[in-house]
């Protein structure tokens, strides 16, 4: 019996490592818009990095199209958003890039 205690505390874990993943990336991504002045008008998930982030981009890293309107320049802005570092992920909150369509 005990040799199935490690297993299943493993499998227990995943659930809840799942959801804390998944509000990490939407907090990350409304603290991003909220210190940048924009607000998020549509944001999916891609697994799959664009080819200017292609080499640059770890699996740890989450990537998204975002489209946000910036309350500064009143004008919906499009582009890629690339959260967490290479190394951390999702784990260093602080990483966030952008890299707009039309630049």
């Amino acid at each position: 019996m005990s040799h199935l205690l490690l297993p299943i505390l493993l499998l227990a874990l995943i659930p809840p490592y799942i959801y804390w993943y998944l509000a990490r990336t939407k907090s990350m991504l409304a603290a991003w818009a909220a210190s940048c002045g924009f607000r998020i008008l549509e944001a999916k998930r891609n697994y799959i990095p664009p080819w200017r982030m292609w080499l640059t981009t770890s699996k740890s890293q989450v990537v998204m199209h975002v489209k946000v309107y910036d309350d500064a320049t009143h004008r919906i802005r499009s582009g890629w958003l690339r959260l967490g570092s290479y190394w951390w992920g999702v784990f260093d909150a602080d990483a966030v890039e952008v890299q707009w369509d039309d630049e």
